[in-house]
């Protein structure tokens, strides 16, 4: 048996969906897809499937990767998952894999916030390094539309998996007391692995 590592897109309304509707949402898509899986044992059998760790809910993901345990392999597995799969998931790429070591694996996040809105630099920057983060890139550009100006900033912060780590939230936190948000888009741009 092998493996067929996806890397996918969770995007737009499927944002706000928890991890747990997301499974239910793979086992559909493998299903309409009509590719052979493996499934677990017992009354009720599931597909053998492992996700890298949880996106929070109202994130983006732009390479996610999930574990699908498949009987055989198939060259036409990408667009048999694309034609089936719902707006807010897309597969970028498929690879082949003998074992399925995503748990371990994996060790952190690149996030990326971005927002509108009149944000105090100086306060953000204090704000992180009392979460005890180090490294982030921080940007702002003014934009104009009919009169109005707004700070258009992006926040690309590295965080761990680690138990004591900052989570993805408490850094929203601080960008939400810190200055007038507007908008706010939150996304996981890469996973980083061991």
């Amino acid at each position: 048996m092998v493996f067929a590592r996806v890397e996918y897109r969770k995007f737009g309304p499927l944002a706000f969906i928890s991890h747990l509707d997301l499974i239910r949402c793979w086992e559909r898509i493998v299903r309409r897809a009509d590719i052979g899986v493996s499934f677990t044992e017992g009354f009720h059998p599931r597909p053998k499937f492992s996700f890298s760790p949880p996106l929070p809910v109202g994130f983006e993901g732009e390479r996610e990767l999930l574990d699908i345990r498949l009987e055989k392999p198939r060259l036409d597995l990408k667009d048999r998952i694309n034609r089936v799969a719902p707006y807010g998931i897309y597969v970028n790429n498929i690879f082949f894999v003998q074992n399925s070591d995503l748990g371990e694996s994996i060790i952190g996040g690149l996030y990326n916030f971005q927002w509108l809105g009149d944000t105090d630099r100086t306060k953000l920057e204090e704000g992180l390094k009392n979460l005890g983060l180090k490294d982030w890139l921080y940007s702002s550009e003014q934009l104009t539309q009919v009169g109005i100006f707004h700070l258009k900033n992006s926040l690309s912060v590295l965080l761990l998996f680690e138990k004591g780590y900052p989570s993805p939230k408490k850094v929203v936190e601080i960008i939400e007391s810190i200055g007038e948000v507007i908008w706010l888009k939150l996304s996981r741009i890469q996973l980083l692995e061991r």
